[in-house]
């Protein structure tokens, strides 16, 4: 009777510390193993860099509803759809690796060895080729999506950062960091076509590489306009856009943006490239038109990034160094609001949905995505999406996806 006792006693004792201990768990996620029938271009492909996985948002509830695991020390830098959305392709930058997820599994069907740390790349529409940037080794692997091999390796590529294919579907279009360039690679023939010098320190990058590579201030990226018809490339040292002609492959203009320009966004509509510039804390918005800056607007320290929403008509400007969200109308070149997302939080990049009407906002130092309503600019928390989330990608995004 006294043992009886004694454990009715503790019991009594321990059993609200037991109750308090759970009461606030969460129930575990109740995760799909395949998006077989879900329409691709409403989920939302979130890489976390440090869990070594991608998150899969349902827009439609806001949710995570699906986790795909890539394997351990994979530490990815971006992921990409294919264009009929069967496949997420995925940069495996800490082992040296390009992975091909099929969807209907949510399975490695293909892990591909490159160069050293594979971080940006670019497809073909035919969705038969990826371009991938070896950023340590100044390669670009060429990955045939098919067999699942690398065909080739084009070696000089000086830090190969953004990759776009031209309208027509015949060129990638590679930016260098260490050169200061863009390069094109020519499709049909698998050869390097032609290399565009940008900005006034080329010749001085050439002379003084290590210098150079080191402060990556090259360019960031090539920018196709919405038509196809041009490219815009902003040089980080020089403080200058460069704007080639696809058509004649020429570099047409050179025009003087902002302090340390990190690279143009194009809006959906056609009109216009904001390009955020980290030196200045300044954006430039130049006419695709008349290829003038039209307008300069006030912006924050460390921009990452510009989503658009409403066809063009009001744009998102990440700044990380303040943790906010500017907001923009570009009808009359000004700034309507400030979204303070936190305090002291690394936001990363972004993605808008194909239906324009919200934005995904990654933020590597809590864990989370902010959602921003493309009409209200009220702001949600998605939390637990994955360990340093850092990339964002949705299919048919209504504003150009991007990494950084």
């Amino acid at each position: 009777m006294k043992i009886n006792t004694i454990l009715f006693a503790i019991s009594l004792i321990i059993t609200p510390f037991f109750n308090l201990l759970f009461a606030g768990a969460a129930e575990p996620e109740k995760l799909l193993s395949s998006l077989s029938g879900i329409d691709p271009h409403t989920l939302v492909f979130v890489t976390n860099r440090d869990s070594n996985d991608i998150a899969v948002i349902d827009t439609k509830t806001d949710t995570v509803i699906a986790r795909i695991p890539l394997g351990k020390f994979t530490n990815a830098h971006m992921s990409m759809l294919t264009h009929d959305g069967k496949k997420l392709l995925v940069s495996a930058t800490g082992r040296d690796k390009f992975l091909i997820v099929d969807l209907a599994t949510l399975s490695i069907e293909g892990s591909v060895a490159t160069g050293a740390a594979p971080e940006h790349f670019g497809i073909t529409k035919d969705n038969r080729y990826a371009y991938v940037g070896n950023m340590d080794d100044d390669s670009v692997s060429l990955i045939d999506l098919r067999k699942g091999s690398e065909l080739k390796r084009f070696a000089g590529f000086p830090e190969p950062h953004g990759f776009s294919l031209s309208g027509k579907g015949d060129k990638m279009y590679v930016s260098t960091f260490g050169a200061h360039e863009v390069r094109s690679i020519d499709i049909p023939t698998q050869r390097m076509a032609k290399r565009f010098a940008i900005g006034t320190v080329h010749r001085a990058a050439i002379r003084d590489k290590e210098r150079y590579q080191s402060e990556l201030k090259g360019v960031a990226n090539p920018t196709l306009s919405i038509d196809g018809k041009t490219l815009y490339a902003a040089d980080g040292d020089s403080g200058q856009l460069g704007i080639i002609d696809t058509e004649t492959a020429q570099v047409i203009s050179t025009i003087k943006v902002g302090d340390a320009p990190w690279r143009a966004y194009a809006s959906p509509d056609g009109e216009w490239m904001l390009v955020p510039n980290n030196g200045d804390e300044s954006i430039s918005v130049v006419s695709t038109r008349t290829q003038k800056v039209v307008s300069t607007l006030k912006g924050g320290p460390a921009m990452t990034g510009v989503n658009f929403v409403q066809g063009g008509k009001k744009a998102y400007v990440i700044s990380q160094g303040e943790s906010v969200v500017y907001v923009y109308d570009l009808k009359n070149f000004k700034q309507i609001n400030r979204l303070k997302i936190g305090n002291n939080l690394a936001l990363e990049t972004a993605s808008t949905t194909a239906d324009g009407k919200k934005v995904y906002v990654a933020s590597s130092t809590d864990n989370a995505i902010y959602v921003i309503n493309g009409a209200t600019d009220q702001v949600t928390r998605i939390a637990n999406v994955g360990r340093f989330p850092w990339g964002v990608t949705i299919l048919g995004a209504a504003s150009q996806n991007y990494c950084h």
